[in-house]
């Protein structure tokens, strides 16, 4: 059944630019990035983020700048598409965007350049680059940009040209076999919102059983076994929880509770 969620953690604009164009939400994850690779033909890299191997697959992790181009670099795609740690920290971390690492880096400066906002607590936040105001001119241009979004950053903004719609429409079919949710954005009644819709439930189930198995192997090879895992689950939901409404809080400025 699908599952209206309000927006505002996620966008800042109450008309982004993806409202606009073809465009899904679904979790981040290397499946994920592996599927656009093949969708779109390109070698991605991060916008907002150095490619850490240089030209002689020379790594240095605190590489303060490179060219967008030096991502293309097999090193480098290897780090991106395999999700690892570095990739990791970068997505769920920082502001960034990821786009076809050969387009022109001049009109990524003058299109893709971050905003501000002051708040009414005296704040000032950076916002995402889905809340780029010439992200539309820049998808035309380039085709595609995957956007990390949400207080986590777990969830991905897929954006596409319009005459690049039938990638959106290929993800989306991908990702209901795969057992995943997917989301769009809707206007309802001039608010914001995110209408996410989980996949076939057998699909989904399968998805759900395959994540616990590994966990439970996972908690079986570090630890012994897994007893006690269900309390444990339940306080960490309910830490999740109070966590995604601090941040609510804070964002628009309310006193905590």
């Amino acid at each position: 059944m699908e599952k209206l969620i309000p927006a505002e953690s996620f966008f800042c604009s109450p008309h982004p630019a993806a409202l606009d164009l073809p465009h899904l939400i679904t979790a981040i994850d290397a499946d994920l990035l592996g599927k656009i690779v093949h969708l779109t033909k390109s070698k991605p890299g991060l916008w907002g983020f150095s490619a850490p191997f240089d030209e002689n697959d020379v790594f240095d992790r605190a590489r303060e700048s490179a060219p967008i181009a030096a991502w293309a670099f097999p090193a480098n795609q290897a780090e991106l598409l395999s999700f690892g740690s570095l990739v990791q920290e970068a997505v769920f971390g920082i502001k960034l965007m990821m786009l076809d690492s050969s387009f022109d880096e001049a009109t990524l400066v003058r299109l893709a350049t971050t905003t501000g906002q002051r708040l009414e607590t005296g704040a000032f936040i950076i916002h995402g680059y889905q809340d780029l105001p010439t992200l539309g001119e820049l998808i035309e241009r380039c085709g595609w940009a995957l956007i990390p979004i949400g207080p986590e950053r777990s969830k991905a903004l897929f954006v596409a040209s319009k005459s690049q719609s039938e990638w959106v429409a290929t993800l989306k079919g991908w990702c209901e076999r795969d057992g995943r949710n997917c989301g769009e954005l809707r206007d309802v009644g001039g608010k914001l919102f995110i209408a996410d819709s989980p996949a076939p439930e057998k699909n989904r189930e399968n998805a759900i059983a395959h994540r616990i198995d590994r966990l439970l192997g996972e908690l079986e090879s570090y630890f012994g076994g897994s007893d006690g895992v269900g309390e444990l689950v339940e306080r960490r939901v309910q830490a999740r929880r109070k966590l995604r409404e601090d941040i609510a809080r804070s964002k628009h400025g309310s006193p905590g509770a």
